[in-house]
């Protein structure tokens, strides 16, 4: 299973890893490593993601959780 966000500055995308953790993935590079997807949604929403460009926005339109994600089984 995995999540994707379509943004103006990148693609997010949170999946799964065989270990049970979830990775996040910006415009298909991994950056950080979470215990639920709704972490990597959270972290994405704070600007603690990883990725320097977004998270130094000033401002941004991503959902506070996982409900704006797009899901895929």
């Amino acid at each position: 299973m995995k999540y994707k966000l379509k943004t103006s500055v990148s693609e997010f995308v949170i999946h799964q890893e065989p270990l049970g953790l979830w990775d996040l993935w910006v415009d298909d590079m991994p950056t950080r490593t979470f215990p639920t997807p709704d972490d990597a949604a959270r972290a994405v929403y704070e600007q603690d993601s990883g990725y320097i460009v977004w998270d130094q926005l000033e401002e941004h339109n991503a959902p506070e959780g996982l409900g704006g994600w797009e899901k895929h089984e």
